[in-house]
């Protein structure tokens, strides 16, 4: 199997991270959580973004 140089750094950086919190998931949330709301840079949340009813397409609008 051939090594992918790529996929090996993100591993490593992934488990270097992992590590720094005790491979705990949650404190690794956590961190990430605090981390973005002190961000400057914007969050968008897609779970509330709404559809916009003119991007829309209407079924079969696309077969004509």
């Amino acid at each position: 199997m051939i090594e992918d140089q790529v996929l090996t750094e993100i591993r490593k950086i992934k488990d270097d991270l992992a590590s720094q919190y005790g491979y705990d998931v949650r404190k690794m949330l956590n961190d990430a959580v605090i981390r973005q709301r002190n961000s400057e840079h914007r969050v968008v949340n897609l779970c509330m973004k709404r559809a916009n009813p003119a991007l829309q397409r209407t079924v079969g609008a696309h077969r004509q």
